[in-house]
């Protein structure tokens, strides 16, 4: 092969690098509109979370953490336990800590 060949072989490479940038930026573009269109429909429908702490009539809730341990929670309470895992107290000793919530997003009146 002489220097031209390899010239026009450079030029083609090039051409194919640039395309699948092309199509890489372009598939990154259109998903990154239809998440912006997504977040924007959610915000005009007003689907936005307000935690807030729960009522003293909400049903009791029973929460699990990652080691297997169970607390429950009564409505409008919060719960902390100091978990011993061999019968004794010390400073390796796991915190648990839980509280009541509830999703008051959709019931929450905006200022115009």
């Amino acid at each position: 092969m002489n220097w031209s060949n390899w010239a026009t072989v450079a030029d083609l490479c090039t051409a194919l690098g640039t395309l699948i940038l092309a199509v890489a930026t372009f598939s990154a573009v259109r998903s990154a509109n239809l998440s912006a269109r997504v977040a924007q429909q959610s915000l005009l429908v007003g689907l936005r979370p307000a935690l807030m702490a729960s009522r003293h009539e909400d049903p009791m809730q029973k929460v699990n953490f990652g080691d297997d341990k169970w607390v429950r929670i009564p409505g409008g309470g919060a719960i902390g336990e100091v978990g011993d895992r061999d019968g004794t107290a010390g400073p390796d000793d796991p915190v648990y800590l839980a509280v009541a919530l509830r999703n008051a997003g959709s019931g929450i009146a905006r200022a115009a």
